[in-house]
């Protein structure tokens, strides 16, 4: 009964924002737990480019470079929150735009239409089709 109990447990990930980390870090934390689901991040409009080059990927970015506030603070991501709630979080709390993707195959489609399904059934979903 004890192993049953260990397997029902959520998974459940801690993602902590400070200005020194790099967004890459932060998507490579969620695939680790989540590994046919991908996060991306969006820049933020208005954000000036002084602190590094107009053509550099968002993900090689530190959060302190596209946030003008810097806050700092962590995000308690549940596999049974939708990709929504998720999104939300991040915008609510750091202002950080998200896209979500899925494996499809040897692909990766956005997650627009199934935004209400929680991680846990995306993950699987992707799993199913890899």
């Amino acid at each position: 009964m004890k192993g049953l109990l260990s397997k029902m447990q959520e998974q459940t990930m801690k993602v902590i924002i400070s200005k020194d980390r790099y967004l890459d870090e932060i998507k490579q934390e969620f695939s680790n737990a989540f590994p046919y689901l991908k996060i991306d991040f969006k820049m933020p409009e208005g954000i000036a480019t002084r602190n590094f080059k107009p053509k550099t990927p968002v993900n090689q970015l530190k959060v302190g470079d596209i946030l003008k506030d810097n806050p700092e603070g962590v995000i308690i991501i549940n596999e049974n929150n939708s990709i929504k709630q998720i999104a939300q979080k991040f915008a609510d709390h750091f202002g950080l735009t998200t896209l979500f993707f899925r494996k499809s195959g040897n692909m990766w489609l956005e997650i627009k239409m199934t935004g209400d399904w929680t991680l846990k059934q995306q993950n699987e979903s992707g799993m199913e089709v890899y």
